[in-house]
């Protein structure tokens, strides 16, 4: 995930439900170092998913932990003579307490349109005035395609069996602390081995069962693609449970196509998801069913 060329940072803004339930409230730290205003954010460590460490860098400045939504963009600048890149996404506080660390000394709650005031306009103001486009609390749906596992024309026997290769078995340990930060509830994957074996290790971490579903595997959607996605997206929209579905290479685009359709995403799905790769369905819940709020595209972990 991280770029040679960039000094990789991330960060979130934090959000709360107001007193009275009538709106939402961002945190801001001040640091002393540059007596500022900023929201939450700071350098990731190595081999750490953005994600991850915006969530980590929450808890370090502000105490509270939080629960990731949508992906809020990102900030490029120089710093030090350095390129620097900061992804945002928005975090809903749900539980901790604010206690004067080294980085901050301060936090302060604000609406988001009166927080944005105090921030630097290149760099966080324009993040916090995404995240006040819309407010609503998401949950995710991440659909992975199952990591690397060698080549097709390589592998002599029955092709559901071709298992995940090294790089494979990496990637589907990185994914772990991706989808315990999502915090899926729900693991559904192709009968096929490559992608049980992709979301498997996340399962057997947080004792879920891997429900196994004929019609997300490449044989099962060529054979009925309506029934496939009117699964799919009749799971996604009865409940809020987050969930992650692996599949394979050729199904995903065509799936996802018809799932953004289908649940009125913002705009329609285009491209195809590498091996290893993931696509985060951030869900809103729309008078009596859920839609897509935003549609979050990220390249293989390792």
């Amino acid at each position: 995930m991280a770029d040679a060329t960039f000094v990789e940072a991330a960060g979130g803004v934090l959000w709360r439900r107001s007193s009275g339930g009538l709106g939402v409230e961002i945190a801001l730290v001040h640091r002393p170092k540059y007596d500022d205003w900023s929201v939450p954010k700071g350098k990731l460590v190595t081999d750490e998913h953005p994600l991850v460490g915006a969530l980590r860098e929450v808890v370090e400045e502000t105490g509270f932990t939080g629960r990731p939504g949508r992906a809020l963009g990102e900030s490029r600048y120089l710093k030090d003579g350095s390129p620097k890149r900061v992804r945002y996404w928005s975090i809903e506080a749900t539980e901790g307490e604010f206690t004067t660390n080294a980085e901050v000394d301060q936090i302060m709650w604000l609406p988001p349109r009166e927080a944005a005031v105090h921030l630097n306009p290149d760099r966080d103001r324009r993040i916090v005035l995404d995240f006040a486009q819309d407010v609503r609390l998401t949950t995710a749906c991440v659909v992975v395609r199952h990591g690397s596992a060698g080549e097709r024309s390589s592998f002599e026997g029955n092709d559901r069996e071709r298992p995940l290769d090294d790089l494979g078995h990496r990637q589907a340990l990185a994914l772990i602390p991706v989808l315990a930060a999502l915090r899926v509830e729900r693991v559904l994957s192709a009968d096929v081995l490559r992608c049980l074996d992709t979301v498997g290790p996340y399962a057997a971490q947080r004792r879920l069962s891997v429900q196994s579903e004929p019609l997300l595997s490449e044989s099962g959607y060529a054979g009925a693609p309506d029934a496939a996605s009117d699964r799919l997206v009749a799971l996604l929209a009865a409940d809020a449970t987050p969930t992650t579905v692996c599949s394979q290479g050729r199904v995903i685009p065509p799936l996802l196509q018809r799932v953004c359709t289908e649940l009125k995403a913002p705009t329609p799905w285009e491209g195809s998801v590498p091996k290893g790769g993931f696509v985060v369905l951030n869900m809103a819940a729309n008078d009596d069913t859920n839609t897509i709020v935003s549609v979050d595209k990220y390249r293989p972990i390792v």
